[in-house]
């Protein structure tokens, strides 16, 4: 696409709800920036009103609570949009937006995008509806992270990443996971050790194996079963 380089975009993401020409038009209104593993794109609480759109690597979202707790909220592949909020209210940013490989995302000023959406009508409505699906998923999860214990919540995290990063085999659903375990019990919402006891149960019952961040899913149903 134009003279940007970029990974295909992930099925989902704002990129890949794009035609080519749409995605040519947007690519050339942005500068693009590199990221080294663990440097940090956004920060929490920053006044800054600029959009990013993933073109190589992944990315955590995470916020620090009140009691200085980080939690965090979602990952997001090559082709997603990030800074969305702050792009559309102007207030501060709500999370801060970590690399976990390496990566390279085009930087939009947020005047330069709005004149490009004001001409182009139908990525304006593919932005909101990927507003609309981020704000469903974040309410789904609050409501099960309400009622579901650690071993349910890890469970329901290990098929998400099944689901976006899998591949089936022999043996079931192979995955290399780009969190740690630190990473996961955060996304979790709970203790390292926690994760870790959990991972324990989940091992000695079968219903998955684990090796430093690969994962074999042996028995999706039983996690369903155990999510729901």
């Amino acid at each position: 696409m134009s003279t940007v380089t970029m990974m295909a975009p992930v099925g989902g993401t704002f990129l890949a709800s794009l035609s080519d020409e749409e995605c040519e038009s947007l690519l050339g209104i942005g500068v693009v920036r590199s990221h080294p593993r663990a440097d940090t794109l956004m920060f929490q609480g920053e006044v800054d009103d600029r959009t990013m759109i993933l073109l190589t690597g992944r990315v955590k979202i995470a916020r620090v609570e009140q009691d200085g707790r980080e939690l965090m909220l979602d990952i997001r592949d090559p082709g997603d949009l990030l800074g969305e909020l702050a792009f559309i209210d102007g207030g501060p940013r709500v999370a801060t937006v970590t690399a976990l490989e390496a990566v390279r995302a085009l930087v939009t000023p947020a005047q330069a995008l709005r004149r490009h959406l004001e001409t182009t009508p139908r990525v304006a409505v593919v932005l909101l509806e990927i507003v609309a699906h981020r704000l469903r998923e974040s309410s789904i999860r609050r409501s099960q992270f309400a009622v579901a214990d650690t071993m349910g919540r890890l469970a329901a995290r290990i098929l998400e990443l099944a689901d976006r990063y899998g591949e089936p085999s022999e043996e079931g659903i192979r995955l290399t996971s780009p969190l740690s375990q630190e990473d996961l019990a955060t996304w979790t919402g709970a203790s390292r050790a926690g994760v870790a006891e959990s991972l324990r149960v989940m091992r000695q019952l079968g219903w998955v194996q684990t090796e430093r961040r690969n994962i074999l899913v042996r028995d999706a149903d039983a996690l369903r079963g155990r999510a729901a």
